[in-house]
């Protein structure tokens, strides 16, 4: 390892804070990675999923290498080490995901082996943010709340439409879905899963994904598709915003496809500002 990529390691357990505090210095891009992190910083996984460049109580940037391969707070050097132990690996990541910048960096350095298997590249990724000091509007209530335990059976076929509809492969697919319905009732259970539900229909489903610091990342937004363009989504987000800021976290984000400006519309209307720019490599 230290032969191919320099000064790049495995994160030892005694090195978990120092990583972690690497991390927070930027917590709204990092939540993704930065919440794996935190979950794992002492338990065997750590050195199994991440690794460092610099010295163990002063890392220059981290690099998780797991079912997502993303770097967190890394200067140049960092980037161009993690790029190099990278090269000629075998991809163990669903996606590469990042700030833009980061990303670009890395896949000079992998694209010949990993490239032949993308199935999407999404450059530019709008990373927004309602930061704890912004005014949110006011829109008509939607009737926003946190799902309860005993819906996630109705809960669990929005979910899949939208990974469907979002990722573009079927969860279901391989195991039946079984590892997907677990991830869809922990987030129920932990009230990090918010729905608008009528007439027994989830029209509107939102999920808090990452926790990370100050910084709650939100995934999985879907709007029912018969429900679309009655304002349900704004009027749902705005109410999120405010209900994730009660329930978990100051500082809310969320990120978008540059290219999706129904979405970028409704999030701008509930009070999203572009703070960052994060690209996405599905394989």
């Amino acid at each position: 390892m230290f032969r191919r990529a320099g000064r790049v390691r495995a994160i030892r357990p005694a090195g978990a804070d120092a990583a972690l505090q690497l991390a927070l210095r930027d917590p709204l891009i990092n939540a993704l990675a930065g919440a794996r992190l935190q979950e794992v910083a002492h338990t065997t996984a750590l050195g199994q999923e991440f690794v460092a460049s610099g010295e163990e109580s002063a890392p220059q940037g981290l690099l998780w290498n797991g079912v997502n391969t993303s770097p967190l707070s890394a200067n140049q050097q960092a980037l161009t080490e993690f790029g190099r132990y990278l090269a000629g690996r075998t991809r163990r990541c669903s996606s590469m995901v990042g700030e833009r910048r980061a990303i670009e960096a890395l896949w000079e350095r992998v694209a010949q082996w990993w490239g032949p298997n993308v199935r999407e590249y999404r450059w530019s990724q709008p990373l927004l943010a309602a930061m704890p000091d912004a005014e949110l509007p006011v829109l008509p209530p939607a009737g926003l709340r946190a799902a309860r335990d005993a819906e996630a059976e109705l809960v669990f076929p929005a979910a899949v439409a939208m990974f469907r509809e979002e990722v573009g492969v079927d969860p279901l697919r391989g195991d039946g879905g079984r590892g997907y319905r677990r991830r869809v009732g922990e987030l129920i259970r932990q009230r990090r899963t918010y729905v608008v539900i009528e007439d027994g229909q989830v029209l509107f489903k939102a999920d808090v994904g990452a926790l990370f610091g100050p910084v709650a990342q939100i995934h999985g937004v879907w709007t029912r598709p018969e429900a679309r363009g009655r304002g349900i989504g704004r009027s749902a987000m705005a109410e999120l915003t405010r209900a994730v800021r009660r329930d978990h976290a100051a500082q809310v984000s969320l990120y978008v496809n540059d290219f999706n400006e129904p979405a970028r519309r409704a999030y701008a209307a509930a009070g999203y500002r572009q703070v960052s720019e994060l690209a996405t490599i599905l394989f």
